[in-house]
């Protein structure tokens, strides 16, 4: 397993360790330190294809989607009237609540 390069806004704290695969998540944020999803890829400009995903938000000792917390922010909207509904509609493409989906 490759090590997860260290990510801005965690001031050293003690990281989840990543579940096994079918798990409930528990905000480790395996799964987009290493690869962004689609979602990010897609609809965050010029982010980069490879590396973390740059909504990767770092709050109360665990990692959390802000493509799904505050998809406006990312996606260069000019309010963040809609976040909701985007947040759910992305939240549901993406399977959040499924289970820890990042295989080694």
């Amino acid at each position: 397993m490759a090590a997860i390069v260290l990510i801005d806004g965690t001031n050293g704290e003690c990281l989840p360790v990543k579940p096994a695969y079918g798990s409930p998540c528990n905000g480790c944020g395996y799964c987009c330190a290493t690869q962004a999803c689609g979602v990010a890829l897609d609809h965050i400009p010029g982010h980069p294809a490879e590396g973390a995903c740059q909504a990767l938000e770092f709050e109360d000792g665990q990692f959390l989607c802000g493509m799904i917390r505050r998809p406006g922010h990312y996606m260069g909207l000019p309010n963040d009237w809609a976040d909701d509904v985007l947040g759910d509609m992305i939240a549901t493409a993406l399977g959040a609540g499924r289970g820890c989906d990042a295989e080694f």
